[in-house]
């Protein structure tokens, strides 16, 4: 149990890293939107991972907040609402990081 302590206190770490790094930089450059909403997506799949360790469910190395909620959701009631609010960020991970490229 203490392995699992912590590797939570070490994925809460790393995602309130993430949520200072958001901070800083709406305190600072609140221009820089994107950059912010990647640093909150970031946190919350920290934050979600930590949980799924605490809950000892594994899962994969994945950025989608969905997937993250859906493996907790087969171990407890996560609500409509939850759901909604991280569809917003959703895309934050991986997309708006990098400009659209034309192939």
């Amino acid at each position: 149990m203490d392995k699992i302590k912590e590797l939570v206190k070490e994925w809460i770490h790393k995602a309130d890293h993430d949520l200072g790094m958001a901070k800083l930089a709406l305190e600072n450059k609140p221009e820089f939107t994107d950059s912010i909403c990647f640093h909150c997506q970031q946190a919350v799949e920290k934050y979600l991972k930590a949980y799924l360790v605490w809950l000892n469910i594994r899962f994969q190395k994945k950025h989608s907040l969905s997937y993250l909620l859906d493996l907790i959701s087969e171990h407890e009631k996560v609500s409509d609402v939850i759901y909604e609010e991280s569809e917003k960020i959703e895309d934050y991970a991986v997309e708006i990081r990098y400009p659209d490229v034309l192939v």
